[in-house]
């Protein structure tokens, strides 16, 4: 029996790493992260190859194409299913430079014509640019400070991405999220990306479709504001512990051998995995799959 675990357990791996070198792409402006996503990538098998180097704000065309950092050829817009991101925030690090800003939208809508805006903070920017990143039809989930959602001087953007995109869901984040990193209280966004049709049905005939959206707003993450670990415990006080078993792999001279052990383990405080749980319930509805899928 453990032959065959063994086999199931390397031939997962060989997928997952076919995946990755396939469908799974990755851009950073830090080169010393972008470096340490390849070594981690390296260690777990997943292959290197398609995490790249880049300011993805600077216009595609003048993107990287000398290899192994061919960014241009590699990292195509309209291209991806799917875009992940928890881009960098915050008024001290906006962007001033009209060369990246004047290739927005963002930086011309709802002003008068012929205008761009001075500098934009770069989340804002990165909304536009990862919905041009997207086919459409494409989702992409996005970390947002709060201000986005709320502030009544950020109106414009809240209109262009209702124009460009569906929002799927809006989960608000407790603050504590990346403390002790930053206290700024963020969002998750769920778009999926308009299709070139339907944007140009709602613009003849004036209306949009109305339709439901997840929303929720979780309490605790598995960290405190210090980012200790919070686990759950009695109203006592005590420890909640739970038995599980878990796989180990072991080399023997017959070859790698999988045993099962047993422990305790501590159940951290998050709510998150919950949220992913009632959100996979909710969006997998039949009338919500029709609707998703056009």
């Amino acid at each position: 029996k453990w032959h065959d675990e063994a086999r199931a357990a390397q031939r997962a791996a060989d997928l997952l790493r076919d995946v990755s070198n396939d469908h799974l792409f990755g851009i950073d402006f830090n080169p010393l992260l972008v470096r340490a996503a390849q070594m981690n990538l390296v260690m777990h098998g997943d292959g290197s190859t398609n995490v790249y180097h880049a300011n993805s704000l600077l216009p595609p065309g003048e993107w990287s194409r000398e290899p192994p950092n061919d960014v241009y050829h590699n990292v195509r817009p309209g291209r991806y299913d799917i875009v992940v991101t928890n881009p960098p925030f915050g008024s001290q690090i906006s962007i001033d430079d009209m060369h990246i800003l004047d290739q927005f939208e963002l930086a011309k809508f709802d002003i008068e014509a012929a205008q761009c805006r001075a500098s934009m903070p770069p989340e804002q920017l990165f909304i536009e640019r990862c919905l041009y990143l997207l086919k459409p039809g494409g989702r992409m989930a996005i970390v947002l400070p709060d201000s986005i959602l709320s502030n009544p001087g950020l109106t414009f953007i809240r209109r262009w991405i209702l124009k460009r995109a569906r929002l799927l869901a809006s989960v608000d984040l407790p603050q504590v999220t990346f403390e002790p990193y930053t206290g700024t209280q963020t969002s998750v966004l769920l778009l999926q990306k308009k299709t070139a049709d339907e944007m140009e049905w709602e613009k003849m005939t004036s209306t949009h479709v109305d339709y439901q959206v997840f929303m929720t707003t979780p309490q605790a993450v598995g960290h405190d504001r210090r980012g200790q670990p919070h686990y759950l415990r009695t109203p006592e006080g005590k420890l909640i512990e739970h038995e599980e078993t878990v796989p180990v792999m072991r080399r023997t001279d017959q070859g790698t051998k999988v045993e099962h052990r047993t422990r305790q383990r501590k159940l951290l405080h998050d709510d998150l995995p919950e949220v992913a749980r009632y959100f996979r319930e909710w969006i997998t509805q039949p009338e919500r799959m029709r609707w998703l899928n056009g």
